[in-house]
């Protein structure tokens, strides 16, 4: 059995800023102008659930004693951008792991840290002579007591019990862990902490991921998220899905409402869905809407692009859903959104939803298992769209690029880019985590409207 799960290791060739709540100021030598980082965190279900935020740095820093002062710059430029930047919505409803050391007790920023939702990622320490232990369980427990919830490095544990019963979530580094170790750390860790929830980091591509599952981890992090399978040849696109592009593509070219309402009758179950909707409680509407042709008017050209849009990236039936649909249907809103908010400033009203398109048709190659090419081929787009998801040429391409090179995380690609779009990296921040807040209202009723029937 062990033959087999290893064999699935082989590796594969806008809005004005809100002002943020009062803090202190940065301390000096503060590592200045970074990106916070953000990548999601599925759960069994492949739902993302939480986020883990970082700064860039290189990864011997995790490692190499000498660079610990290096280790506290860059935990000091996280705390500052987490206490500066509105997390609130997303704190309500996901968690947020931070990777630091203990030295973030030092820290002046640690007291206006938000506790709800907070998950201090202890993932290196101080290293020493003898007793490095007891300094980071007396550094564990003060943060305990100060209502934080840990996560820990399993390599931190040891055989210290202590350790172990401080932390809420065990976190494995699967990325740089070879198979066999990694079955090896699995093994020792739920026969000893059974009742600990365990965290696979930094899982790369799609089949790690599949392993880790049958590994029985309970979260998932890592970039598999945007990793693209093998594409199949005989794709068939469900008939829903048709009537949801032949929707979109009618209210791309500003149909009337009564061509919009007879495009989604070809598909009545995606009328009922447009209904839930337009009825839902995100519009808070006095009294339910009944008729489609007023759902439409009431929606409005873009806000129905968006719902058309998510329908589009929700499977009806239980064979047509990919165990990635969630996290894939999220990615593309997220980057429609931040694209959409960038462009904000820049680009007059009515040209802003191109931005949005581009960025959500994007992902579309994984939903549909096809080649964009072959994919793009369902929709009536613009030219410039087409230009920028198949040739990266045109206006919204570099806000594409900008947008796919956030969620790698290169601080460097980042700063080009964002330069190249007229931006810094403040603005790019902000809008990325206004972005993830407005996905939080689509979250609970994309579930709802997408897989309920009749």
């Amino acid at each position: 059995m062990f033959k087999s799960l290893l064999s699935l290791f082989r590796p594969r060739p806008v809005q004005p800023p809100v002002a943020a709540p009062p803090s202190p100021s940065p301390a000096v030598g503060m590592v200045p102008g970074n990106y916070l980082h953000h990548r999601p965190i599925l759960d069994r279900e492949q739902r993302v659930v939480a986020h883990e935020l970082s700064v860039e740095r290189p990864r011997p820093v995790h490692a190499t004693p000498w660079q610990a002062p290096a280790r506290r710059l860059f935990a000091a430029a996280l705390l500052w951008h987490l206490v500066q930047a509105r997390l609130e919505a997303l704190l309500a409803q996901r968690l947020v792991f931070l990777p630091v050391d203990i030295s973030v007790l030092e820290h002046p920023a640690l007291s206006a840290l938000p506790r709800r939702n907070v998950v201090l990622h202890i993932a290196w320490h101080q290293e020493g002579p003898a007793g490095e232990e007891e300094k980071l369980f007396a550094g564990m427990s003060r943060l305990r007591e100060m209502g934080f919830s840990l996560g820990c490095a399993q390599e931190l544990l040891g055989s210290d019990e202590r350790l172990a019963a401080l932390a809420d979530y065990i976190v494995v580094d699967a990325g740089r862990l070879a198979p066999p170790d990694l079955l090896d750390v699995q093994r020792r860790l739920a026969g000893r902490l059974e009742d600990k929830p365990l965290v696979a980091m930094h899982i790369h591509f799609l089949e790690m991921y599949a392993a880790c599952r049958l590994l029985r981890f309970t979260y998932f992090h890592g970039g598999f998220v945007g990793c693209r399978e093998r594409t199949e040849g005989n794709v068939v696109v469900p008939p829903y899905r048709v009537a949801a592009m032949e929707l979109l593509n009618a209210i791309g070219r500003q149909a009337s409402p009564d061509e919009l309402a007879e495009r989604a009758w070809a598909d009545p179950t995606l009328v009922l869905r447009l209904l839930r909707v337009v009825n839902s409680p995100a519009f808070r509407l006095r009294s339910p809407i009944r008729d489609l042709k007023q759902a439409i008017a009431y929606l409005g050209y873009d806000e129905l692009y968006r719902w058309a849009t998510l329908l589009l990236f929700s499977s009806q039936r239980p064979e047509d859903r990919h165990p990635m649909e969630h996290a894939w249907r999220e990615a593309a809103l997220v980057r429609g959104r931040f694209m959409e908010l960038l462009a904000g400033s820049q680009v007059p009203e009515s040209e802003r939803r191109d931005f949005f398109i581009v960025g959500v048709l994007s992902m579309i190659d994984r939903i549909f298992a096809m080649t964009m090419p072959r994919a793009l081929e369902n929709f009536s787009l613009p030219a410039e769209v087409t230009d920028a998801l198949l040739r990266r040429s045109g206006r919204q391409a570099p806000y594409l690029e900008l947008a796919i090179a956030c969620e790698g995380g290169d601080q460097a690609s980042i700063e080009t880019l964002a330069a190249a779009c007229g931006h810094d990296l403040a603005t790019v921040n902000r809008c990325q985590i206004e972005a993830l807040e407005w996905i939080l209202a689509f979250a609970g009723l994309a579930d709802e409207v997408g897989n309920r029937n009749g």
